[in-house]
């Protein structure tokens, strides 16, 4: 069953993005927003049906990430409070929900299928673009990579500084249920 999903949901977003990649006039910015909404969404659905990458590697934060002070100065912490209290905050629920819980283990869980989700979503995505920049559509692959950034990259750079912040709890001993996540 579980392929037979995966198989509908890549069979159903390769049509979107196939109807959307067809200059019928109209504007780049929405034609890249939906597609970019596409890959996302069909990201988010097929990632717990596949299962998390196995790339123990990839996850583990390097040296340089560990101070902190390179999402400091990408704005990390400003998108952190956008998301977390804007209208984005309803589409994921669990990471929250992981925090308030305390449970380390699972919060480690939800920021590495985030991540997982987003990156593989940004890797489609600039593939999208650079197509769309060979087809000679310079606006629809300016607008595609553009959007990429907001919607995949910062979202990636957020799980990985959630697991920065995780792990000064876990060294500290303080990562409790609470009512708010920090």
């Amino acid at each position: 069953m579980r392929r037979l999903a995966f198989a509908a949901a890549t069979l159903l977003v390769l049509a979107i993005l196939a109807w959307l990649a067809i200059d019928r006039g109209g504007s780049a910015f929405v034609r890249a927003t939906l597609a970019n909404l596409a890959v996302v969404a069909w990201s988010s659905f097929v990632l717990p049906l596949r299962g998390l990458p196995r790339l123990e590697a990839y996850f583990r934060l390097r040296a340089w990430e560990r101070s902190g002070r390179l999402y400091h100065a990408l704005g990390v912490p400003l998108f952190r409070a956008i998301v977390r209290r804007g209208p984005l905050s309803v589409f994921n629920r669990a990471l929250p929900a992981a925090w308030h819980a305390g449970d380390a283990e699972r919060i480690e869980h939800e920021t590495r299928a985030a991540e997982a989700g987003h990156a593989i979503a940004f890797g489609i995505v600039l593939a999208l673009a650079a197509l769309s920049f060979a087809r000679g559509d310079a606006a629809r692959a300016a607008w595609l990579a553009a959007l990429d950034v907001p919607m995949n990259l910062y979202p990636v750079l957020l799980q990985r500084d959630h697991r920065l912040r995780l792990a000064e709890h876990v060294r500290r001993d303080d990562l409790t249920a609470s009512d708010e996540a920090p």
